[in-house]
């Protein structure tokens, strides 16, 4: 979160420009790319973002409010995960998606299309293990 008037503004990460991950085959680990060798991505913001923020204050007051006081809250794993994705919803920006036979996938980029990308556990593993890794969004001057 820059903010020039900060002065903590030099140990900040660029956390609120969304950042591309370059999507690689589950089990080649290769990058996925299209038949004329354009990659496969998403663009992601960090899980250190406002809107991840933003996002967790909102699921943290919906589970307050749906549990009475001295009551314990309780989730299926089920919730949870929907939880999990709809975080990723949130912080995706765009993305260029390639079957893994090289056509890209003629796929508009909106919340609810991503929260059914994000069915694909392979898919959901990769992005959340980049938003989470706040090496992908170290500015370029201390990335050398």
């Amino acid at each position: 979160m820059k903010n020039s008037g900060n002065k903590f503004a030099g140990l900040e990460l660029e956390v609120e420009k969304p950042q591309r991950l370059i999507l690689l085959h589950p089990t080649t680990r290769q990058p996925i790319r299209d038949k004329t060798g354009v990659e496969a991505w998403i663009e992601l913001y960090s899980s250190d973002s406002g809107i991840a923020r933003r996002h967790n204050f909102n699921v943290a007051r919906r589970r307050i409010n749906a549990t009475g006081r001295n009551q314990r809250i309780r989730f299926t794993p089920e919730e949870l995960e929907a939880e999990g994705i709809d975080l990723l919803v949130a912080l995706t920006s765009a993305w260029h998606l390639v079957g893994f036979d090289g056509e890209p996938l003629n796929v508009s980029f909106n919340a609810d299309e991503a929260r059914d990308l994000y069915k694909n556990t392979w898919v959901r593993e990769q992005v959340d293990d980049f938003v989470v890794d706040r090496a992908n969004f170290t500015p370029p001057s201390l990335k050398n």
